[in-house]
């Protein structure tokens, strides 16, 4: 019995561990088994099931309290919404429906799978255990990416990857082959660098309170590599979000010293920025900021990516507008590119989920956030805590430029700790209280 109390907790490892190398393993393994779509659906089927059984676990076992209830009817709802909005249009089609059901509510299910995992293991999760756990994978996959860098382009399509199954084997700054930027076993760059805030902001903050010098340039070593692969990503959205994280991380960690460094150089950073703005703005004729920071190649056609991300935000924008109780799930975002008539990308996941679920869908999403980040600001001079609630601002950040929670990865990370985190909480209040 005591095993089958930890398997959630296992379930927990195999999902963070699994997710980064989803795509990497479900396009090389399926040269060898065939089913390239069974593959790619069986970790949905896996989560889905998982979900399923540690809520009938945490009944049997007489564990659920009034956080678990609100987060599993919430998920509930979040599904039910999305089937409802697809029943009124059935015209949608099915393939990009399903899918966008798929993307949609897992985020959610994460949650419940780590909260259960909490308050289902006999033994409390070591926190610290489970973020080195995660560092780990996150330098296995950064170095995997740096690797990347060094060699051929056309490496990955020996192992699967090409346009036809689905996945590029290589990316370039607005199509141009001379700015390569690298994805590692990610699907795309802008998840890759999306992916690694975490891990490295958990290395930051470890070397940082490291109390011996090798542990500190062990952690310092770890962090350069993810840091250095999320450079390398090229990936803006990416580099803003591990600077939010970074900054609010320390500042929560280091307050006094954080205030000293802002009285003390915070003029003298101003300036610093206020000349590199003026410096890139000066140079942005140029081919090294046109490509790398501005993203505008000579490659590009008529219009580049940042005109792309304002074309298609106000389109969702008036698409909500216009249809303001949903256009159904999987008309927009990563679901939609299924569909042979046309995808259409919003660019923001919030707009996303606002044109498909409609406002009510919207708020309900939000409102779940907020809730969350509340629960877990209680948490925020712990490690656990502060990286999450750091990485969450990041990661609010990304997803009004991208569909970044529709990445499994990055969802998986996110959101299968907040879970872990929500419980930990819960169960602390309810160790404090009179019995």
């Amino acid at each position: 019995m005591q095993i089958t109390k930890r398997f959630p907790y296992y379930i927990c490892l195999a999902l963070l561990a699994y997710m980064p190398f989803h795509i990497f393993l479900s396009q090389s393994l399926s040269l060898l088994t065939g089913g390239l779509d069974a593959w790619k659906l069986a970790k949905d089927a896996v989560v889905a099931a998982a979900t399923a059984f540690v809520i009938c676990m945490v009944i049997v076992q007489g564990k659920a309290n009034k956080t678990f209830t609100i987060l599993s009817f919430i998920t509930a709802l979040y599904a039910v919404l999305h089937l409802l909005i697809w029943w009124l249009h059935p015209q949608i089609y099915d393939r990009s429906a399903i899918l966008g059901v798929i993307l949609n509510v897992r985020i959610l299910c994460f949650a419940v799978i780590g909260y259960s995992a909490v308050i289902l293991k006999p033994e409390p999760i070591n926190g610290n255990k489970l973020l080195k756990f995660i560092v780990w994978i996150g330098f296995t996959v950064a170095a995997l990416g740096v690797l990347q860098y060094l060699l051929p382009r056309d490496i990955l399509t020996h192992v699967g990857y090409s346009l036809d199954r689905g996945v590029r084997p290589a990316f370039y700054i607005d199509g141009a082959e001379g700015f390569p930027r690298i994805m590692s076993t990610l699907r795309e760059p802008n998840s890759l660098g999306a992916f690694l805030i975490i891990p490295a902001t958990v290395a930051a903050l470890w070397a940082a309170q490291a109390k011996h010098v090798r542990e500190r340039w062990k952690w310092l070593g770890v962090g350069c590599i993810q840091v250095l692969a999320i450079l390398l990503t090229f990936s803006r959205s990416a580099w803003i979000g591990l600077l939010v994280s970074l900054g609010l991380v320390l500042a929560w960690n280091y307050r006094r010293t954080a205030v000293r460094l802002i009285k003390r150089f915070g003029l003298v950073a101003c300036a610093v920025l206020l000349l590199a703005a003026v410096g890139m703005y000066s140079q942005r004729q140029t081919d090294f900021v046109k490509s790398y920071i501005i993203h505008s190649s000579a490659n590009s056609q008529d219009i580049d990516s940042n005109d792309y991300h304002v074309i298609f935000l106000k389109r969702g924008i008036q698409g909500i507008i216009d249809q303001p109780f949903g256009h159904g799930p999987g008309t927009a975002g990563l679901a939609s590119i299924q569909n042979p008539q046309g995808s259409f990308l919003t660019e923001n996941y919030y707009v996303q989920i606002g044109y498909e679920l409609g406002v009510a869908g919207l708020a309900l999403f939000v409102a779940v956030q907020i809730w969350l980040v509340l629960r877990l600001w209680t948490l925020r001079n712990t490690v656990l805590g502060s990286v999450l609630l750091a990485s969450f601002v990041s990661y609010v950040i990304i997803n009004m430029l991208l569909h970044i929670w529709s990445n499994e990865a990055v969802a998986c990370q996110w959101w299968l700790l907040a879970g872990v985190a929500l419980a930990t909480t819960t169960v602390a209040k309810q160790q404090k209280s009179p019995s």
